[in-house]
């Protein structure tokens, strides 16, 4: 009696984490490339990586910009931090292409009034 139900039960979970494989080589096919940066280490990303307590963050980050350029970034538990070390290329992002790369939509009706 127990054969056949931990027969299924095996099949179901197999096929679950096919789909779920399926699933994520599809989702990060499309993906862009990132920027450069620290390699993570599996469901925990660059945890390491961040500035340890009390330390001074523009130091460690300057360390970052020394090894991987103007622009790097780092993953944490799933999040990507992009990080921009360069004051012209923040200002082109941020003044020039906010309206490219602002996370916000565009609420005409509300900002005219």
């Amino acid at each position: 009696m127990a054969g056949p139900l931990v027969t299924s039960l095996f099949l179901a979970a197999f096929f679950a984490l096919i789909i779920a494989l399926l699933r994520h080589r599809r989702h990060s096919a499309h993906k862009l490339p990132l920027p450069p940066g620290p390699k993570g280490v599996p469901l925990l990303g660059n945890v390491n990586d961040l500035p340890p307590p009390g330390a001074l963050e523009y130091k460690h980050w300057l360390q970052h910009k020394e090894q991987y350029g103007p622009i790097s970034s780092v993953t944490v538990m799933g999040q990507t931090i992009i990080i921009i070390h360069d004051r012209n290329a923040a200002f082109e992002l941020m003044e020039k292409r906010a309206s490219k790369h602002s996370g916000r939509p565009s609420m005409k009706f509300a900002m005219e009034l």
